[in-house]
Parts: C-alpha cells; sequence; structure tokens
C-alpha cells in the first residue's frame, strides 16, 4: 500500500456519522435500484481513458456497499457474484476504507500487503492492484467511492489519481444538480396543485352561497378543468424522468464506449439525442409556465441585457436546429444593466422567437438586436427596445409575408389584456378556432401579453417594400443599481 490510510478528525460520533450520510443519501434518492447514466458515463470514461480492465461506482448503504455503476467487472470471472447481485457487505470492500477516512487509497499489489492480502476481493476475485477515491457530495460527506481495479500488478501515477478524483467530484455534482432540479420541480408542481385545489374549494363554496341549483353545472366544468390541469402537471412531470435517461444512454452510446458505430448507428444516434434535448426543453418550459401562471406581478432586479439575452438564444438552439435555423444576437454598446422583470422580459423574447422559429420557412438565419433608447432625452427614463427578424439565403430578410396578416390581427387584438382574453374565449380572431391556432400565433399572443404586464407592446413593423421585423417595446422602470 503506497498510499497510508488515516481519518479526518472531527467530533462526531461513529454512529451520528453514520445516521448523517444515511440521511444524505436518502435525499438523494440513491437507495433505489435506479439507471444513473451520469454514473455509467463516469465509469465507461474511466475504463477508457485509463485503460484498466474494471472501474466501479459504489454508495456505502447501512452495513452494505451497493454497486451503482460498473465497467467489466465480468474480468473478475465470468458470472462472478459480484457482478450479479452488484454489492458486497462493507467490512469486505476495500471501499469502506475510503469512505471512512475520506482519503483516496493505493494498492499496487494486494498479494504482499499484510492487510489486503486475506481480503475476499484478493482471494476470491483476485483483485491485485487498486486506486479508489471518496465521493464527496455538496455538505462535505463521503458517501461512496470511485474506483479502479486491475487483475495483475499496476503502478498509478499522479495524474490517474487526479483524473479519478476529478471524474468522482463531476459525476457527483451533476447528479446531485440535476436532482435539485427534479425536487424543484416536483416541489413547483405540489405548491400550484395545492393552489389549484384551494382555488377550487372556494369558488365551490362562493358559488353555492350565491345559486347553488344555478351554478352546480359550472362547479362540474371547473372541477373537470382543474383536474386536467393537475394531470398535466403530473405527465410533464413523469416525462421528464424517462427523457433524461434517453438524453443520458444516448450520449453514453454516441462515444461508442460500448463499441464502435457505423455511420448511420451514429446518425439515429444523434438524432434521438437531439430530440431528447428538444423534448426536456419544451418538458422544461410547460413546468416553467405552471409556475408562471400567478406571478403576475412585477419583480424589478438589475438585469444584463447581453447575459439575458445569451441565455435566451442558448435555450433555444436544440428547437432553432430542428428546423434549420441559426440564430444571432447583437447588442447596442453603451450601458447594458438596467432594472427590468427578468423573468417575464426573458418569456416575451423567449416567445416571441418561437413564433418566428416556428412561423418562418427552414434554413433562416434569426437575429435579435437589443438596445436601450432614451425618451425625450431623459437621462432616467428609459425603453427597451428589442428587433426581431429572419434572413433567409433566397427568400431575402424579414418575417415571412404569409403570415403577416395573421400575426397583425393577433397584435392588434392584444393592446389591452382584455381583449386578448376575449380573442381566446370567444374565438374573435378571424384565422381559426381557439382550439385550431398554429403554435406560432399562440406563442405571440403570449409573448404580446407578457410584454403588455411589463407596460410594454410588441408592434410588426415594416412594408412591403421594406423588412418586417418584430420590435419589442419595454419600459424601464428606475435607474439600475
Amino acid at each position: 500500500m503506497t498510499k497510508p490510510l488515516f481519518c479526518i478528525w472531527n467530533n462526531q460520533s461513529v454512529e451520528l456519522k453514520k445516521n448523517n450520510r444515511q440521511l444524505a443519501i436518502q435525499n438523494l434518492d440513491l437507495i433505489t435500484d435506479k439507471v444513473i447514466p451520469i454514473f455509467d458515463e463516469a465509469t465507461q470514461t474511466v475504463t477508457n481513458c485509463l485503460g484498466i480492465p474494471v472501474c466501479c461506482l459504489g454508495i456505502l448503504i447501512k452495513e452494505e456497499y451497493q454497486i451503482k455503476s460498473a465497467s467489466g467487472l465480468s474480468n473478475l470471472g465470468l458470472m462472478n457474484e459480484l457482478a450479479k447481485t452488484k454489492k458486497i457487505p462493507g467490512e469486505n470492500s476495500f471501499a469502506i476504507n475510503i469512505i471512512d477516512s475520506g482519503n483516496y487509497l493505493i494498492i499496487e499489489n494486494t498479494l504482499i500487503d499484510p492487510f489486503f492480502s486475506k481480503s475476499i476481493l484478493s482471494q476470491h476475485y483476485g483483485v491485485v492492484s487498486y486506486l479508489g477515491v471518496p465521493l464527496f457530495i455538496s455538505n462535505g460527506l463521503c458517501i461512496g467511492c470511485l474506483e479502479v481495479i486491475d487483475t495483475k500488478l499496476r503502478q498509478f501515477s499522479i495524474a490517474e489519481i487526479n483524473f479519478l478524483m476529478i471524474t468522482a467530484r463531476w459525476c457527483m455534482a451533476e447528479y446531485e444538480r440535476n436532482e435539485l432540479i427534479r425536487k424543484n420541480t416536483v416541489n413547483t408542481v405540489q405548491k400550484n396543485n395545492q393552489n389549484i385545489i384551494k382555488n377550487h374549494q372556494d369558488n365551490i363554496s362562493h358559488n353555492q352561497r350565491i345559486n347553488p341549483q344555478k351554478n352546480s353545472l359550472l362547479d362540474s366544468e371547473e372541477y373537470i378543468r382543474q383536474l386536467s390541469f393537475q394531470l398535466l402537471n403530473k405527465l410533464a412531470q413523469k416525462l421528464s424522468i424517462p427523457l433524461t435517461s434517453v438524453i443520458g444512454m444516448s450520449s453514453v452510446l454516441k462515444q461508442e464506449i460500448y463499441g464502435k458505430l457505423n455511420p448511420k448507428q451514429l446518425e439515429y444516434l444523434q438524432i434521438i439525442h437531439n430530440s431528447g434535448q428538444e423534448m426536456i426543453t419544451l418538458v422544461d418550459e410547460i413546468t416553467k409556465l405552471f409556475h408562471l401562471k400567478t406571478e403576475v406581478h412585477l419583480k424589478f432586479t438589475p438585469v444584463d441585457l447581453e447575459d439575458l439575452g445569451k441565455q435566451v438564444l442558448k435555450s433555444l438552439e436544440t428547437v432553432a436546429s430542428s428546423k434549420e435555423h441559426t440564430l444571432r444576437l447583437s447588442i447596442e454598446p453603451g450601458e447594458k444593466v438596467w432594472n427590468l422583470d427578468r423573468e417575464k422580459v426573458k418569456k416575451t423574447l423567449y416567445y416571441l422567437l418561437i413564433t418566428i422559429i416556428e412561423g418562418s420557412r427552414a434554413g433562416g438565419e434569426i437575429q435579435v438586436h437589443i438596445s436601450g433608447r432614451s425618451l425625450n432625452g431623459a437621462a432616467r427614463s428609459q425603453m427597451l427596445k428589442i428587433n426581431c427578424w429572419v434572413s433567409h439565403p433566397w427568400l431575402g430578410d424579414g418575417i415571412s409575408f404569409e403570415k403577416i396578416n395573421s400575426y397583425q390581427e393577433a397584435l392588434k387584438l392584444n393592446k389591452e389584456v382584455t381583449n386578448v382574453v376575449k380573442a381566446l374565449e370567444t374565438s374573435s380572431l378571424d384565422i381559426a378556432e381557439q382550439n385550431n391556432y398554429d403554435y406560432d400565433l399562440i406563442s405571440l399572443l403570449f409573448s404580446a401579453y407578457l410584454a403588455n404586464l411589463q407596460k410594454g407592446n410588441i408592434s410588426l413593423l415594416g412594408s412591403a417594400e421594406s423588412v418586417y421585423r418584430f420590435v419589442v417595446s419595454i419600459p424601464i422602470f428606475g435607474v439600475r443599481n
């Protein structure tokens, strides 16, 4: 053993340390036997980069060391017990020493080591060389180990140790980040469901006090509508779980970790991966819309316009690519940080770009230009201007002519919020019935509604002789911090 173990001193008792570890593992949902793509990617990457036959990632759950991901376990013997069960008593694993000490462990030759030569891994599975590093979570607890194993003598370099430690930190950080996003989504859904149920109960009580018989049918319709809304929440939540697996596994397969692929297989895998990315983006937007539903009040914070524009374009890359569009951002020189409602500005621009992406012919370049203009020269009175248009290599610049009339009609009706609601409820638009509105038109109505909430508007400027473009105008209230 070339790296002596030592225990990190702290004031916690052994039992308290175990309890804290188990609570952390439970909170991270690592007790269940689920496939975790990021762990698979980590173990496969390690075996490929280090050229070592076996790599495992395990978690210590109570007194049992459970392998959550492994590559090459068959090298320890075909159909061996460890490969079949993916678990081993903690006291029989080398990892228990790493988890207890919080430090890495190198064993270059277990056969001559006075302590490890007597272990089951050495005597039964033929492990000769070993390197393991701790898996730390964000609160500093060590919950498991990332380890590499060889059945022959091997010396591990400092670079290999560092690579394994970096990989361990990366995969745990990614897993924790994904879990945080998932839990936030669940909490948002549950909070909205509770608000829906409470509002529905309040409506029923109010209607029954006014006229029980007259409102009974309306109550039933409202109840079905609210149940449908809750169901949509749940479906969006459940859909994100398999989509994450599709994206993660297709990413692993694309790297040819499990074998070489021919060009057609790689092409199809790329399509699967891109489609998964696009779907998860749409699911995220559905979830965010649930939360946005009740947030009609403005919340002003300092906003970096360039940073905001880049974030919106980044989130739309996959959607635009599926329509063979490219996205380009430009921003006017000068002050770039202003007091705005960040989320509503983002959504206004996001859904306006969705309108252009969905309503334009494939193969265009969608351009976004952001500027801040003074109103009547007043230093404290500013207007945010965002110009959006599309350039096409053979169709020219500007919004598609076949869409101009429908977009102009929608924006006319959107001058007042009440007109939008009335248009959606009575189908007063001549384009189609409410349920048959195109996605781009619904997106435009929603974007215009958000601009209206911010005391601004969206206009469609241009003519048959010049370039048609959307212009978002939003007043900036107050100076930046």
